[in-house]
């Protein structure tokens, strides 16, 4: 009768720890979460992001949801390891294309171009292209922990760059356990932060090397930034 009793109670034992485990959710380390991304998304043949935008700076977001920053949505077009355009559509047009060598950013409302050398490829954007790169690549490029989030269908990482950047602190990467990717932060030193909303990705159909050529439309001034 003992034996029957202290049987019954380990096994209502069991069951409590295997029901805190389910509620509390599987915990990924990093590099399951990095392999993750890259596994859902296959990024080699490029991808098509819907975009929002949002600048806050470091009282703004201590103010909470009360004020809004700047805000901006539009497309993203990425082919890993270095091409990128994104096309602004709100609040006007403007697009960001560099083709690996040249930066170019074309304001057609003012018909200017500005181009800028690879070398000042903004780090805030050159994130963006670096996120779908295998994960031995990232982890060498930056020291990855995981960040304990309240929403237990949220997995974050934050991503310090190792050797340091000097116009970005640290980048913080929301996703779900799907590895669907949704937020991204670019924190920079005095604590402004860019975010970007991912509201959809999806592999690109037809993406070329020649997609992100750029050629300046008659009648544009073209601006050369130095160094």
């Amino acid at each position: 009768m003992e034996e029957k009793k202290y049987r019954t109670i380990g096994l209502v034992v069991l069951l409590l720890v295997c029901a805190v485990g389910i509620g509390q959710g599987y915990a990924f380390d990093v590099d399951q979460i990095l392999q993750g991304i890259h596994e859902h998304y296959k990024a080699d043949r490029g991808l098509v992001i819907d975009y929002r935008r949002e600048v806050k700076t470091r009282t703004m977001s201590m103010l909470g949801g009360k004020v809004k920053g700047d805000l901006a949505s539009g497309k993203i077009y990425v082919l890993p390891p270095d091409l990128l355009k994104v096309e602004q559509e709100i609040p006007r047009e403007e697009t960001l294309v560099t083709d690996g060598s040249s930066l170019w950013w074309i304001i057609p409302e003012e018909k200017k171009v500005y181009q800028y050398s690879s070398e000042q490829f903004g780090q805030e954007l050159r994130i963006i292209t670096d996120l779908w790169e295998e994960p031995t690549r990232l982890k060498s490029k930056f020291t990855i922990n995981v960040v304990q989030s309240q929403d237990q269908d949220q997995l974050i990482l934050e991503m310090v760059p190792s050797p340091p950047w000097e116009n970005v602190d640290r980048i913080r990467v929301q996703v779900s356990r799907e590895f669907d990717l949704r937020v991204l932060d670019i924190i920079n030193p005095i604590g402004t932060t860019t975010r970007f909303y991912f509201d959809r990705i999806a592999p690109a159909k037809s993406l070329t090397r020649e997609t992100f050529n750029f050629a300046v439309p008659d009648g544009f001034t073209v601006i050369h930034e130095a160094n």
